[in-house]
């Protein structure tokens, strides 16, 4: 097996498993926040409620992500791989048809940051979750 195709593997599986975890979290949260009530105040839980839905929107993102790795594991080289993901996203008017196809590590670092700003998000979430539960408690 190729370098790229093993590269490309890893990281498909890696997505599906980060943006499943991360969508079973929000789903979780999201029950938390219907438990809550009328708890915290107002604002709070719309911040909590807007950061489980950012988190399920970049869950939603990453399997994407790795549903467009998957199609270019169907090609027999990375030039071909990496056209075909490209041609996919031109013709769903998500991204123009670069002029140089992006390298495939500059594609992994992409998905990288943004699992890096999903995990943020989520801690951010649960820190808000433990606040709510530890409030609603009382002195």
């Amino acid at each position: 097996m190729s370098a790229w195709r093993a590269t490309l593997m890893q990281t498909r599986s890696r997505l599906k498993i980060h943006a499943g975890l991360t969508m079973a979290a929000a789903i979780a949260i999201l029950s938390v926040l219907v438990i809550l009530g009328s708890g915290p105040a107002l604002e709070f839980r719309l911040a909590m409620l807007a950061c489980t839905l950012l988190m399920l929107g970049q869950s939603i993102h990453l399997f994407f992500d790795a549903a467009l790795f998957h199609l270019g594991l169907a090609s027999d080289s990375e030039e071909a791989a990496l056209l075909s993901i490209d041609r996919t996203l031109d013709a769903m008017g998500l991204r123009p048809m670069p002029g140089q196809t992006r390298p495939l590590m500059r594609r992994i670092a992409g998905t990288k940051r943004l699992l890096r700003r999903q995990y943020l998000v989520l801690c951010i979430t649960l820190a808000m979750v433990v606040f709510s539960l530890l409030e609603g408690r009382g002195p």
